[in-house]
């Protein structure tokens, strides 16, 4: 298959080059027989390229009107949609600045593709609609990652400030760079800080370079031969602003895979039981996460973490409760109506089973009083406390 595309990439590239060839010239140029050139010329124009053909003794092959006027451009289907989705959504990127070169890019690929290819790029386009992240993602200058990469190949120093996530004053990092490592919506400088003498990980969209860079250094040996890995290993550890330690009640193998690599760190204790290192930029991310487990958990030493599990399982107890009159306080109590005794919280009863136990103790059901008679489209909502 590769050999048929740079084949065919070639073929288009004589066509262009010329007015017309004839099947045994191009056959000569390709080192293939006339007969590859009739198949290779039906592909092409299967792919919508406007191939002509003449007969007789001088007869051959040449592209259509407009086939000569831009550079051939060959993609299948697949890789056209391939380059357009990537495109399209350059215009929601991560990288600030990527939107406008994105749909410049777009408009050039449409008009080089051929018609039925064109057709699909700008269907594609017309009908997507790419959402925005409901999480807000951090977008990195362009200009920066060509810059920190033309570092790694220059093998030159920077100097640069960093900004801190807890608030603190930024630190001025003298850094050796490395390798770039693109994990979902961030970036990520793998470099040897020379003051500390310890490789480090830093995140892109927090780095202010200052100017010069250099000088020139000797390339070290890389930390670990799967940088990708290493990278996913090291980033729990340096860019979280929470983290506890969690006994889980089940097995590690279970729970290993319902937590992503960024957000714990599983380390088996027997087939029952694991210690899990959990991390996350707040501790509500980090409640949520254990939430999703499926399986019973102790926190073991953040008081942070206790706080935050106890209020959401408060909060989602409120949730399940049936439905009662009022609203519900902070410690999941219903509240007494304006007028209803004080001392004492008041529910309805949505079975009517104590109205049938005071019908047969005691002749006709008799009203509470401390209860305000509505119609119960009426009824007060059920309210949930936030935090």
């Amino acid at each position: 298959m590769a050999q048929t595309a740079t084949r065919l990439l070639s073929l288009l590239s004589l066509l262009q080059s010329r007015r017309s060839w004839t099947a045994v010239q191009l056959a000569d140029r390709l080192q293939v027989s006339t007969r590859t050139v009739r198949n290779d010329v039906g592909r092409l124009r299967e792919l919508g390229y406007a191939v002509e053909a003449t007969r007789g003794s001088v007869g051959g092959y040449r592209l259509g009107a407009g086939g000569a006027s831009l550079p051939p451009l060959l993609l299948d289907a697949e890789e056209a949609v391939a380059v357009a989705v990537g495109l399209r959504t350059g215009v929601n990127c991560i990288i600030g600045g990527m939107e406008e070169t994105s749909v410049r890019a777009l408009v050039k690929l449409e008009q080089v593709l051929p018609s039925l290819l064109r057709r699909r790029v700008r269907n594609l386009n017309q009908y997507t609609i790419p959402l925005a992240s409901a999480r807000p993602v951090p977008v990195v200058d362009p200009a920066l990652l060509t810059m920190l990469v033309g570092l790694c190949h220059a093998r030159e120093r920077i100097r640069f400030r960093y900004l801190e996530l807890t608030g603190e004053p930024e630190t001025t990092c003298d850094v050796e760079p490395y390798r770039l490592v693109n994990r979902g919506h961030r970036w990520y400088l793998l470099g040897f800080e020379v003051e500390a003498d310890a490789w480090q990980i830093y995140e892109v969209d927090r780095i202010r370079p200052r100017t010069p860079t250099g000088p020139r250094f000797t390339g070290r040996e890389l930390p670990a031969e799967d940088v990708a890995g290493y990278v996913a290993r090291r980033v729990p550890e340096t860019m979280w602003r929470h983290e506890a330690t969690v006994t889980v009640h089940a097995s590690a193998r279970d729970i290993e895979g319902r937590f992503a690599s960024a957000e714990a760190a599983v380390e088996p204790v027997d087939d029952r039981s694991c210690t899990v290192r959990l991390g996350a930029e707040s501790v509500n991310a980090m409640a949520l996460a254990l939430g999703r487990l499926g399986a019973d958990f102790t926190v073991t030493d953040s008081a942070a973490l206790t706080a935050e599990v106890r209020t959401l399982a408060e909060r989602y107890a409120r949730a399940a409760a049936p439905n009662v009159t009022g609203s519900a306080g902070p410690e999941g109590l219903t509240q007494p109506e304006p007028g209803a005794g004080a001392d004492h919280p008041v529910a309805v009863d949505p079975s009517g089973k104590g109205d049938q136990e005071r019908q047969r103790g005691h002749g006709e059901p008799q009203r509470d009083q401390r209860l305000p008679q509505r119609h119960p489209a009426h009824r007060e909502p059920h309210r949930h406390q936030g935090r």
